[in-house]
């Protein structure tokens, strides 16, 4: 790929949190915000240039704050989001550095990922254009029709989408101009570069990247976290 390596992170944290009851970025996981350690993963990312955080209105003040707090050197800017995710994601990429050949699409309420993790996602998309992370099914996957299993899909055959996603600046501006009239028809924005035939390489990823849904997955995410620091201590 002839676009310059490095990535401008877009940490989609919009969202109206209506399963968690209040905004579950707030959550504390052994006592740090979920948004400041989604922050702080890519703050450790070596491939990460900068990161800009898209975000309700009455959130932006508070996100800002969190820049001196934890030291987010890397945070460039804090933008209002749009009506759905995938709006959200390109008005972030579109306060990025132009410079930067290269967009980082993930969840704000993915706390766990792992800095290296972003970087082996990182360095597919500079080989192949464009890259996501995944995470191997361990479940039975059927396909239901009026109420009745009807096929049970081999699990080898399939995989969790996860965050980050990572695609060349001409590719997200590719995918965004197309769809910008359809966003609300993907889930996420590899399946908009799928549904032009452009080819994302999965790169699997770390099980701990869960992301931050109900109450009960905080409980789960402080149990992930103080463990791996445990593991640190020893």
């Amino acid at each position: 790929m002839s676009e310059k390596r490095g990535i401008a992170a877009v940490i989609a944290a919009a969202g109206n949190s209506e399963r968690f009851g209040k905004n579950k970025l707030d959550g504390l996981i052994c006592g740090i915000p979920c948004i400041a350690l989604t922050l702080l993963a890519f703050e450790r990312s070596e491939e990460t240039l900068q990161t800009v955080v898209v975000t309700k209105k009455e959130n932006v003040e508070n996100i800002l704050l969190l820049k001196e707090k934890y030291g987010l050197k890397k945070l460039f800017a804090v933008t209002e989001g749009g009506e759905c995710r995938q709006e959200s994601a390109a008005k972030g990429a579109a306060a990025t550095d132009p410079e930067i050949g290269f967009i980082a699409v993930h969840d704000g309420a993915r706390p766990l990922v792992l800095p290296e993790d972003i970087d082996r996602v990182a360095k597919e998309a500079y080989m192949h254009g464009a890259a996501a992370a995944v995470i191997k099914q361990t479940n039975t996957v059927k396909t239901v029709e009026n109420g009745f299993i009807v096929n049970t899909i081999p699990r080898e055959e399939t995989v969790m989408s996860v965050t980050p996603q990572i695609f060349s600046r001409e590719i997200y501006s590719r995918i965004t101009n197309e769809f910008r009239d359809r966003f609300k028809d993907f889930t996420d924005d590899s399946a908009m570069a799928e549904k032009l035939g452009i080819k994302v390489k999965a790169v699997f990823c770390s099980e701990s990247n869960i992301k931050i849904t109900t109450p009960n997955d905080i409980i789960v995410a402080n149990a992930l976290l103080s463990e791996k620091m445990k593991k640190r201590e020893m």
